[in-house]
């Protein structure tokens, strides 16, 4: 009896899904062989280069250097990023010194126009490092990227090739940029702060920029110092409470004190927090008493920030402190300073 249409469907599937499962089974097989072959390509790029890479760390380049092949380059760009990372001094002169020898800032500069995402980041930590400024333009184009990562290491780069440059130029793009962390930048401009502090504080004077706060932000992760004009114009101007914050976190300026006691008040109680933490570093011992009636706000936060304050103040002693406390009619007030005072004692 001859099959039926629906018997042979069938039969397709089933020669199908076998020759599917084989193919599948094919892939996996090239796949890993393909993997096993990267992996001892890389071994064997080891085995050279990593011993000359490290005796350079502590002595001369080798005058005669091994030929790098095209795809010994990117396991090349791993291993130099990350050994010149921690490297300085002579022995990251070393480094950059083999790094051109073989050609480093040629092929990397070309993996920044064509290569993969992961090329392209090796790339750029290594332009960096070299201080390539003929790269400039072609980091310039990556910073614009909507990779954050991609962008914030292309600006890293730069940062290392001139700072000067970098500062003058990109300051509104990475104060535009929110989406590289605040604390990421801090670190790529830790060394390099100083050509920062200019361009930052002339940004402070747009007290209308969308980007302010963002800039006061980088400037408190900075740990810059600012003078008390630029920070008193900030809060006479100030009309909106994210700037207000912003602003009385980098007060540090006795001479503000007039100016941040008003903020004790503030309607908002974020304001009323900083207020409180300022005068625990900068108040006087008459600000005791201002500090005293924020133990018993509504808000738990400015109540703790308050007993932080009074607590660390360096002429107001733990010895009355607790007298305070006892004294006290307030029950949020005392359970406040209660608390505090158990954090500081020694466990």
């Amino acid at each position: 009896m001859p099959a039926t249409p629906l018997f042979t469907y069938i039969a397709w599937i089933g020669i199908s899904a076998v020759g599917l499962t084989l193919l599948l089974a094919l892939m996996m097989v090239y796949l890993r062989i393909s993997l096993n072959r990267r992996q001892q390509e890389e071994r064997a790029f080891l085995d050279v280069w990593r011993p000359l890479l490290l005796s350079a760390l502590d002595s001369s380049v080798s005058a005669v250097l091994p030929t790098l092949a095209v795809h010994e380059r990117v396991h090349f760009l791993k291993l130099w990023n990350n050994l010149i990372h921690s490297a300085t001094g002579t022995a990251a002169d070393n480094l950059i010194s083999i790094a051109y020898s073989v050609g480093g800032d040629y092929f990397s500069r070309r993996m920044l126009r064509h290569g993969s995402r992961v090329e392209c980041l090796l790339a750029t930590l290594a332009l960096g490092h070299m201080r390539d400024h003929p790269s400039w333009e072609l980091l310039v184009t990556q910073t614009l990227s909507a990779d954050s990562v991609t962008s914030i290491n292309a600006f890293q780069a730069l940062v290392q090739i001139d700072a000067e440059t970098t500062a003058q130029q990109l300051i509104p793009l990475l104060l535009a940029r929110d989406d590289w962390p605040i604390a990421h930048v801090a670190a790529i401009l830790q060394s390099a702060h100083g050509a920062f502090l200019l361009p930052l504080l002339e940004a402070t004077a747009e007290t209308k920029s969308v980007h302010l706060v963002r800039t006061l932000h980088l400037i408190e992760a900075l740990h810059l110092a600012v003078p008390q004009t630029t920070v008193l114009r900030l809060l006479d101007k100030a009309n909106d409470t994210e700037t207000i914050i912003a602003a009385l976190r980098i007060a540090n300026d006795a001479g503000l004190l007039g100016h941040i006691r008003a903020y004790l008040s503030h309607p908002d109680w974020r304001v009323r927090v900083q207020a409180a933490k300022v005068l625990g570093r900068i108040g006087e011992h008459a600000d005791v008493n201002r500090l005293i009636p924020l133990l018993a706000d509504a808000e738990w936060w400015v109540r703790y920030r308050a007993a932080r304050a009074l607590v660390g103040m360096p002429f107001f002693s733990i010895a009355e402190v607790e007298l305070l406390r006892d004294n006290l009619s307030d029950r949020f007030a005392r359970d406040m300073l209660g608390q505090v005072l158990a954090e500081r004692r020694p466990t």
